[in-house]
């Protein structure tokens, strides 16, 4: 079982984009200057991140993350769900969806199956999600067993309709 303690929260997320902001940075070809104005920083505070003596802050954190999505260093830290990640550390860890995912083959694996739900744990933020067979996310969450209790939730919903 996961304890508080190894949860993703907003404090832990700022510090893993900080500690990477040079590597960021450098991956995407940037000047301090040019980084500092992209996440709206001063660029003296960006010399501070990459010196590691202060932190981004959740908001600069995340919008450094969705804006370098792409690149290796924020597909290392989060892989291809990045702002899902966000939007579940925003909410305090639970948040409902309703897009279709790609299945999640890679950074996905199978918990629980009930019927045509399946629950996935994120394989490096540890986040749980639930998915149908058609790959639909109906909510995902950083505590596993409000996931639990969702997924019987969503079963006893479909075996009464």
């Amino acid at each position: 079982m996961e304890t508080q303690e190894n949860r993703l929260t907003q404090e832990l997320f700022d510090e893993m984009v900080s500690e990477k902001l040079k590597l960021i940075r450098v991956e995407a070809d940037l000047t301090q200057d040019s980084m500092a104005e992209m996440i709206g920083i001063s660029k003296k505070t960006l010399v501070q991140v990459e010196k590691g003596r202060q932190t981004l802050g959740f908001t600069a954190a995340a919008l450094a993350a969705v804006l370098f999505r792409k690149g290796d260093v924020i597909q290392s830290l989060f892989g291809e769900s990045v702002v899902d990640i966000i939007e579940l550390v925003a909410s305090n860890g639970k948040s409902r969806a309703w897009y279709k995912t790609m299945g999640g083959k890679i950074w996905w694996t199978e918990v629980k199956r009930s019927g045509r739900f399946v629950i996935q744990r994120h394989v490096l933020t540890g986040h749980h999600r639930i998915i149908d067979e058609n790959q639909y996310l109906h909510y995902y969450s950083l505590d596993p067993e409000e996931a639990l209790k969702r997924l019987k939730e969503l079963r006893e919903r479909e075996s009464s309709s």
